[in-house]
């Protein structure tokens, strides 16, 4: 059990001893140094009061919250790194306190600080948002929308030109014959008895559609292909949602070496 002098302890143990004293009916700090010192006594990581027969626990002045700055927003990679580069808000000076970028998904990374203050608050300095297009994977569409959706939002490659062609020679007037031996898919279009076009794509199907930050190298992942029998298409994911820890670790790599040597931690 330790004592202490209530007018040499911690600020914030102080100003709890104050308020103790003002409740009990002391009316200013000259009041209190004219009343006398009284017995401050540690117990256990507690603080409790003794005075005047009385022993009472002193509970802690909690101090106010954090005054947070607004978050700063890019849509870029290149963006966030020229925001922490030239640190107009000085929020990266101090070199004994780190804050973290923070890689939470293929489409997003934020800049926060370590925790702080008597509360450990983390204030989110910025926020940055890839603009990706909205691909819908599972989903049947016309064979023309379809090829539109691939031209936009797939990089170009062989594989994405053999869909775009299976795709091209669907025409729901014509008669037509899907071969599926759940590996390939294989489409014939007829007019009378001779074959006009054929075209054959096999399962599981590698394609680079845009997902991520443009400043990585979009990940490539497979896909499986299908045309039902009203000649409609669609494309499903075939990895399962492994194509998202690939894009946060080049987003991360990217990040690492763009900011080495700032007062930052890139975490990924």
């Amino acid at each position: 059990m330790n004592k202490f002098d209530p007018f040499t302890a911690n600020p914030e143990t102080a100003r709890a001893e104050m308020q103790y004293l003002y409740e009990q009916g002391q009316k200013s700090v000259q009041d209190v140094h004219e009343a006398g010192k009284p017995e401050i006594i540690d117990v256990k990581g507690e603080t409790y009061f003794f005075a005047d027969g009385q022993f009472e626990r002193v509970l802690p002045v909690k101090p106010d919250k954090i005054v947070k700055p607004d978050t700063f927003t890019a849509f870029s990679l290149d963006g966030l790194i020229d925001f922490i580069k030239n640190d107009v808000d000085g929020f990266f000076k101090d070199e004994k306190k780190k804050s973290i970028v923070r890689v939470i998904s293929p489409t997003q990374v934020e800049v926060i600080t370590p925790a702080e203050g008597y509360w450990k608050e983390r204030t989110t300095l910025a926020n940055c948002r890839a603009t990706v297009p909205e691909i819908h994977f599972g989903s049947w569409m016309d064979p023309e929308v379809f090829q539109i959706t691939v031209m936009s939002n797939f990089l170009p490659s062989a594989n994405r030109e053999n869909v775009l062609k299976l795709a091209g020679s669907i025409r729901k007037e014509q008669n037509m014959e899907v071969a599926d031996d759940g590996v390939s898919q294989r489409v014939s279009v007829n007019e009378g008895v001779a074959t006009v076009s054929s075209c054959t794509v096999q399962n599981p199907v590698f394609l680079t559609p845009i997902r991520t930050f443009q400043e990585v190298e979009q990940p490539e992942g497979p896909f499986v292909l299908r045309v039902n029998k009203d000649g409609n298409v669609a494309l499903f994911t075939g990895d399962g949602g492994a194509w998202k820890l690939d894009a946060v670790s080049r987003i991360t790599e990217y990040l690492r070496n763009n900011l080495a040597g700032y007062n930052v931690v890139v975490i990924g």
